[in-house]
């Protein structure tokens, strides 16, 4: 910072030096006379000019002065608060100091209690992985006992209905077990990538040995719609055969939505997809029957298709959105979004999930179901030949879909139709893909509904039908399909057989491999520079 300093007021002086020698000269002509000095100079004229000079310089130079002095005065002042505001400065950094030395004994101590938990968590898990061990290998043992009595008691009953329960028995003796082999493996995924090796290696055998009699071994092979079939078993208690393969009912309530069609067979045990795709659906049914998720219709749906050649499964359940944060952590083993009251996830469904996937070479991914603004325009002719068309809007209010009709004032939970008669068809126009979907009365019941022809899979909306004497009720309901959609692809048996399994993963083999060229590339330039 730049300081206003006072200097000595050298003009003045060399004035006051000419004026005195100036005046020494007119007290002394004799000395202006040696030295020849015109006598002009020492004219009148001359004196008042150099003394007003004179009194111009000091008045001047003192004005100089008391401004450079009051300036002076302000630095001083300034100084003064810049030293206050630094012992300020310097007690509360003292303070602080104080204080975060009180924090760094606090974490120091933190740290040592971390560390001998996690001293004491290692030695845990070498016990538990010892205890594993042994679990392991009395429960072969076990396993083997069991699985040889119960067949030999089914080798020796005829009735199916004795049989039955003793079948029924095994399957979930070997389930239980296939649980705690995963369990207790060290590496899920690999351990499963290993048993489909070995299953890949009995086939190649059989096909090079030349047996035609079975084309794959029966014990490696299962189709989806078992696996799935065990899944809802588990969960709803119903299997494919109680259900019409669209909807899964219990006591008469709508469970879920089901869409299934032909995929081919798949390569592996079968009991791992079978507990994959349980804890996908227990999840479902959670947020199903949480109070802030539920609704009149099913909350879950489960679909089953073949993409390219890889078995796909859907299941959707009403939960929260994942946002980014979490994205990365839901695989992870004891990460669970249950946080809330007494509900709390163990962190073990996603993360069995995810090995199982990655030990079939699968994929797992998850995509978010957002609620959407919809025109719908419907059209309803009756059998006494009434025709009522509307057009209807779907509105989105706070996240929450509502419906009003096209003109009308706020949106509402639904819209009604009442009138004489039974319903000869029914029109249904989508303004987003401008197709229309014509519903047959004659294929109407009583009471019936009517879900949206164009999406199944998340319908947007429900048409519920009630017939009574004479009269026809008609009701349009939005509904909420906002929630997750977790999709699992796995391999199918002629994909691995075709090795064909990386051609889902191609573009991120080669964006890896382009990445790990360009790691070389650097440092080859490294070198040369």
């Amino acid at each position: 910072m730049k300081t206003n300093t006072i200097l000595y007021p050298y003009i003045t002086a060399l004035m006051a030096v000419l004026v005195i020698t100036y005046l020494f000269l007119l007290g002394h002509p004799n000395i202006a006379d040696t030295y020849k000095i015109p006598v002009a100079v020492f004219s009148p004229h001359w004196k008042w000019i150099l003394i007003t000079a004179f009194a111009l310089t000091l008045i001047l130079e003192f004005r100089i002065y008391r401004r450079r002095c009051k300036s002076q005065a302000k630095e001083i002042t300034h100084f003064k608060h810049q030293v206050e505001e630094l012992l300020e400065n310097k007690k509360q950094i003292q303070a602080r100091a104080h204080v975060y030395a009180g924090h760094a004994d606090k974490l120091k101590l933190f740290i040592s209690d971390k560390l001998i938990e996690y001293i004491e968590y290692d030695e845990k898990f070498l016990h538990f992985k010892s205890i594993a061990s042994e679990v392991r290998h009395n429960g072969v043992i076990s396993y083997d006992k069991i699985k040889t009595v119960l067949t030999e008691q089914m080798e020796q009953l005829d009735n199916f209905e004795e049989i039955e329960p003793l079948q029924s028995a095994l399957e979930s003796l070997i389930y239980l077990w296939d649980l705690l082999d995963l369990s207790t493996a060290d590496n899920i995924a690999l351990h499963i990538a290993n048993q489909i090796c070995e299953s890949e290696e009995t086939i190649f055998q059989s096909e090079l040995s030349g047996d035609e009699r079975e084309p794959y071994p029966s014990q490696n092979v299962f189709t989806a719609e078992s696996a799935l079939d065990k899944s809802l078993k588990r969960c709803f208690g119903v299997t494919l055969g109680d259900t019409d393969y669209r909807h899964i009912s219990v006591d008469g309530h709508s469970q879920a939505r089901l869409s299934i069609k032909p995929v081919d067979l798949l390569l592996g045990n079968e009991n791992h997809l079978v507990l994959a795709l349980e804890n996908l659906i227990s999840n479902a049914q959670f947020y199903a029957g949480q109070r802030r998720y539920r609704q009149k219709h099913a909350g879950i749906a489960i679909f089953l298709d073949q993409l390219d050649n890889f078995a796909r499964f859907r299941v959707f359940n009403r939960g929260p959105h994942i946002d980014s944060e979490n994205a990365e952590y839901i695989y992870q083993l004891g990460f669970s979004t249950r946080r809330r009251r007494e509900h709390h996830g163990k962190g073990l469904g996603l993360y069995f999930v995810n090995e199982i996937v990655k030990g079939y070479d699968g994929k797992l991914e998850y995509h978010n179901i957002d609620n959407h603004n919809e025109v719908v325009s419907l059209r309803i002719e009756t059998t006494d030949g009434e025709i009522i068309t509307d057009v209807i809007e779907i509105l989105i209010d706070e996240e929450k879909p509502l419906c009003r009709k096209s003109g009308a004032g706020q949106g509402e939970s639904q819209q009604e139709w009442k009138f004489f008669g039974t319903v000869d068809n029914i029109e249904i126009t989508h303004r987003s893909d401008q197709r229309t979907h014509r519903i047959d009365g004659e294929k109407l019941s009583h009471r019936d509904l009517i879900y949206d022809p164009s999406q199944p899979s998340y319908p947007r909306w429900q048409l519920e039908l009630r017939r009574k004497y004479k009269n026809t009720l008609l009701k349009f309901s939005p509904l909420d399909i906002s929630g997750v959609e977790f999709e699992l692809r796995l391999p199918t048996l002629n994909a691995r057989l075709n090795g064909e399994l990386l051609s889902p993963d191609e573009e991120t083999m080669e964006h890896q491999v382009s990445q790990i060229k360009a790691r070389f590339i650097d440092q080859e330039n490294l070198k040369i520079s």
